[in-house]
């Protein structure tokens, strides 16, 4: 067994990927049974040898020298149905609109891997509020006004609410939406 030296986030570094300059290694982010209910992993795996799509901002994760994780997101605009779709009613009374055609702005955390060894070091309480910094200062608080990405039902409640004060919605038994009023 590898002893892994203590966690120290000033060593963790978020670089905006490059596939023109940047080769991002194999990592494993299936969970530990083998299971990957988010698809992770193959999101990943397709980025590596891929072109990103516009409007998507992928970020690389390294702790000192090692690649260790991902995260990619992108500011959408949801509508009522949009909404009113993730759940049926939760972000729809967050929201408080009644006018069907209303746009609401957010920050959608598509994706967020970190490989298999640096689990459990909070690493992904420094990529939720690099999002939140994120959205606040691209568009201001006027303008985007949550911060949303899937989850399982199990990290919602036992990681993204109690320890975050991210809400989640969702009929599904396994896969949730997981959001946050940021302004």
């Amino acid at each position: 067994m590898t002893l892994i030296p203590p966690f120290n986030p000033d060593n963790l570094k978020f670089i905006v990927y490059n596939a023109k300059k940047d080769q991002l290694p194999i990592l494993k982010f299936a969970q530990s049974n083998g299971e990957d209910p988010l698809k992770v992993q193959e999101y990943y795996d397709h980025f590596r040898t891929r072109k990103l799509p516009k409007n998507t901002l992928f970020y690389a994760l390294r702790y000192e020298e090692q690649w260790i994780g991902f995260f990619s997101a992108g500011f959408t605009i949801l509508n009522k149905s949009e909404v009113g779709a993730i759940d049926g009613k939760g972000l729809d009374s967050l929201v408080m609109k009644t006018d069907e055609n209303f746009t609401y702005k957010a920050l959608l955390i598509h994706k967020i891997g970190i490989d298999q060894k640096y689990r459990c070091f909070g690493i992904g309480k420094y990529i939720l509020l690099f999002c939140i910094g994120l959205a606040k200062s691209r568009w201001n608080c006027a303008q985007v006004k949550i911060v949303v990405f899937r989850t399982t039902r199990s990290l919602a409640e036992k990681i993204y609410y109690p320890k975050y004060r991210f809400s989640y919605v969702g009929k599904d038994k396994k896969l949730v939406w997981a959001y946050k009023k940021i302004c």
